[in-house]
Order: structure tokens, then C-alpha cells, then sequence
């Protein structure tokens, strides 16, 4: 990702009905909520907040605004690592996100949206490779296989799904 793909970008922010375009759907108006006038760099901040809870955010807004807010998830997914060590405990850090970018890309996507498939496919690489550095490091939690199969097979649906955009 180069800079210029994640510096603020120009012109009007997203605005609620990009959110919620059918108008009334209650998970699109929390993302709206939490996201709604946000520039790039503040969105990425309450990101950082609590990615976790946020993750399902991007699966529910509208298709411009996920297009305007996708190098969020693209920035936090190149520079994260996957699992992370807070209070004693240990967890996957992408777990869900690619889940809530395959929620977005539907036959019925805007062409937008659809474009941003050659630019979610080398995440997925980076995700898998690490979820992989991680598994041969040996660490007993890295290497748990229910783990690290729910995470791998989120990733694995997540790359699969795209690759039909791919091809069309």
C-alpha cells in the first residue's frame, strides 16, 4: 500500500445513506455511528480502539462507504501482527475481518467495491503467511490446530470468494 492510498482523501466524506442505503438497517446505523464523518485517519484510530468490536462495522456499511473506508482495514492488516499478547493472554488479531470484507463483495456490489479485489488478495497472502510463521514457531498457542484452522479457514473462504471478481 502506498501512502497516497491511505492519506485523506479529498472531497465529501461518506454520507449516512452511503452507510445505510436501504435506510433502516440498525447494523448499518451503528457503523454509521461509529464511523460516520470520520476522516481516513480518524477512522483508523477508533479502529486501533477495539478492532475486534469494530470488525463487524465494515461488514455492515453500505458499499461506498466500506470503498472509502477499506484502507482502514487495509492499513491495520499490513502493519498488525496476527496474534498479540495482552493482560497474559494471547489472541488472533484478524480474526473476523475476513469474514466482515467478504460480507461486502456480492454479485450486486457497486463496480467500486468489486475493483477492490486485486488489492484484498495480497492481504489474504500476508494473513496466511503469517498465520503460518506463526504455527511452525512452535508456541502452544500459535500452534493450537482448532485455532488456527477457524483463523485459516476464514481467510481461505475469504480469498476463495474473491476469486470469483477475479475472473468476471
Amino acid at each position: 500500500m502506498t501512502q497516497n492510498q491511505y492519506q485523506d482523501r479529498s472531497g465529501p466524506l461518506p454520507g449516512e445513506r452511503d452507510f445505510d442505503p436501504y435506510e433502516g438497517d440498525l447494523d448499518a446505523q451503528v457503523a454509521w455511528k461509529n464511523f460516520g464523518g470520520l476522516t481516513l485517519t480518524e477512522a483508523y484510530q477508533r479502529f486501533l480502539e477495539n478492532p475486534s468490536a469494530y470488525a463487524e462495522d465494515f461488514m455492515w456499511m453500505g458499499d461506498k462507504a466500506f470503498v472509502y473506508y477499506f484502507p482502514v482495514l487495509e492499513r491495520y492488516l499490513l502493519v498488525t501482527p496476527i496474534w498479540s499478547e495482552e493482560n497474559g493472554s494471547e489472541w488472533c488479531q484478524v480474526l473476523g475481518l475476513g469474514s466482515a470484507i467478504q460480507f461486502q463483495f456480492t454479485e450486486e456490489s457497486l463496480p467500486e467495491l468489486l475493483q477492490l479485489a486485486p488489492r484484498v488478495l495480497p492481504l489474504i497472502a500476508q494473513v496466511k503467511e503469517s498465520i503460518d510463521a506463526c504455527v511452525a514457531s512452535g508456541h502452544p498457542y500459535y500452534s493450537d490446530p482448532e485455532v488456527n484452522q477457524h483463523v485459516s479457514k476464514e481467510w481461505d473462504e475469504l480469498e476463495h470468494h474473491l476469486q470469483q471478481f477475479e475472473d468476471g
